[in-house]
């Protein structure tokens, strides 16, 4: 028989001889089938709150678990002296942002390639209370008088939050006191420049050791000419550096105060020395004379490169200039000898400095211009690719390497003899000198223009540089 639409199978037919068991069990699935079906023909919105099976949430409003809050955008400026483009400043803050795209940094060239007059500027935008996060200090002597009037924010507790050990990352210790002001930016060693033609006009060969009475002799076999066309053997150039030359290159006791911050070192027989080198570039002729240096404005970089001189006590940052990459394009090869020696038997040494990337101490952005400096002076350096760095994770003669080939010029410059000059000399121990060390200076270099300028001789000038630098250490004890 039939029961609705449910054929009863053949051994059940012939009327309601069913078993009562099978009869009720088949009753239940039929009510259970019912009952799914009334509950799949529910739609949602009449779905009982009490029921055991959650409403699905529409696909619209599901969300996503909240993500670390990403650091908040901040702008800096970077305050130095260089020229962007020839810098590649470009390149480099690009990099950088690639790495920490929240900080935004802004290069702000003061003084282009005048880094002396930018530090006063600097000094300037300080007092009037204008925005500062990153400085470049150009020297030991203006990093230590920044230092002193509170210009630079110690990093000693933003290194410590950062993990950083300075020792373990930095050749150079930029130490003051106990207090680390700056990260060191581009090294600089110094050595000579030398014009490949004229060394072989001469037959003179690439000196690859040699002493300052050396120094001066290749100066007098290199001098030609007379009157306007004169091309010098060497320039001394207007700094501090070329009227302390034997001395500055000293491990110890090279400035002039001693290392003790207390004593006069103008009893130190190399700076009777240093005087009788210039002394000799004026009676012989063979160097640039001062006058000329102070009252036609000479500069270095255009001397050597304009061939006006055959060679020059210069830094490390000229070895990309050689291959072109500076603002005065070389049409000769240049080669490379080793920082002259006092004396034949003392080891080979060579004056070292840095820029100094600081942090302003009235930055309202301060970690992120640490981060920056930080950054600056490790890596991006060896994206700049155009100066020695202190940094001790650096490969150096890669480094070298990527320096030369990235010229515009590389054939000019002689990569056997500059690899053998780089390595042949032992960095000297960074000097930071005493907050006053402008005032010795100026003292100094006052008696000293008087000896280069023929009003007084030797022994007058040390005398006199003598009293006026123990005048002013006793002053400042």
């Amino acid at each position: 028989m039939k029961f609705g639409l449910f054929q009863w199978p053949q051994h059940y037919r012939g009327g309601f001889t069913m078993n009562k068991r099978f009869f009720v069990t088949l009753l239940s699935i039929i009510m259970i089938i019912s009952l799914l079906s009334a509950c799949g023909s529910n739609n949602n919105a009449n779905q009982p709150a009490n029921t055991n099976t959650p409403a699905a949430t529409p696909k619209e409003e599901v969300k996503e678990e909240p993500k670390e809050n990403a650091p908040e955008p901040v702008t800096i400026k970077f305050h130095h002296w260089y020229d962007d483009a020839i810098e590649k400043f470009d390149v480099v803050l690009a990099e950088f942002n690639k790495a920490y795209p929240h900080i935004t940094v802004e290069s702000v060239s003061l003084a282009t390639n005048n880094a002396n007059e930018a530090m006063k500027q600097i000094d300037l935008a300080a007092a009037s209370g204008e925005e500062l996060d990153v400085i470049i200090v150009n020297s030991p002597s203006n990093y230590a008088q920044r230092v002193a009037i509170g210009l630079l924010e110690p990093l000693n507790e933003l290194m410590k939050n950062d993990g950083l050990n300075f020792d373990e990352e930095f050749a150079l210790n930029t130490g003051v006191d106990g207090e680390i002001y700056s990260f060191p930016g581009k090294l600089n060693e110094f050595f000579v420049l030398l014009n490949k033609d004229h060394l072989d006009e001469a037959k003179l060969p690439v000196p690859t050791d040699w002493t300052w009475d050396e120094y001066m002799d290749y100066a007098q076999k290199l001098t030609k000419g007379e009157g306007a066309n004169k091309r010098y053997g060497t320039y001394f150039h207007t700094w501090l550096d070329y009227i302390k030359l034997p001395l500055f290159n000293q491990m110890e006791n090279s400035n002039l105060v001693k290392d003790d911050g207390v004593t006069s070192n103008l009893d130190n027989p190399l700076f009777r020395k240093a005087l009788e080198i210039r002394e000799r570039g004026i009676k012989d002729g063979s160097a640039t004379p001062y006058a000329d240096a102070i009252t036609q404005k000479l500069h270095y970089r255009e001397q050597f490169y304009n061939q006006k001189v055959s060679m020059e006590m210069i830094g490390s940052w000229m070895i990309g200039e050689s291959g072109g990459s500076g603002p005065i394009e070389p049409t000769f090869q240049t080669v490379y000898a080793p920082y002259p020696k006092a004396n034949a038997g003392d080891p080979s040494t060579t004056p070292v400095g840095a820029d100094f990337i600081s942090v302003a101490a009235k930055s309202k952005n301060k970690e992120a211009a640490y981060t920056f400096a930080k950054w600056f002076a490790t890596e991006g350096l060896l994206v700049q690719a155009k100066y020695l760095t202190s940094w001790k994770n650096a490969d150096i003669a890669k480094l070298v390497d990527g320096l030369v080939s990235t010229t515009p010029k590389p054939e000019l410059i002689d990569k056997a003899s500059l690899q053998h000059t780089l390595s042949s000399m032992t960095p000297q121990k960074l000097y930071i000198p005493v907050a006053y060390q402008a005032e010795v200076e100026k003292a100094y270099q006052t008696e000293a223009e008087k000896f280069l300028l023929g009003d007084q001789d030797i022994d007058q000038t040390l005398e006199n540089a003598q009293k006026a630098v123990q005048a002013l250490i006793d002053a400042n004890k």
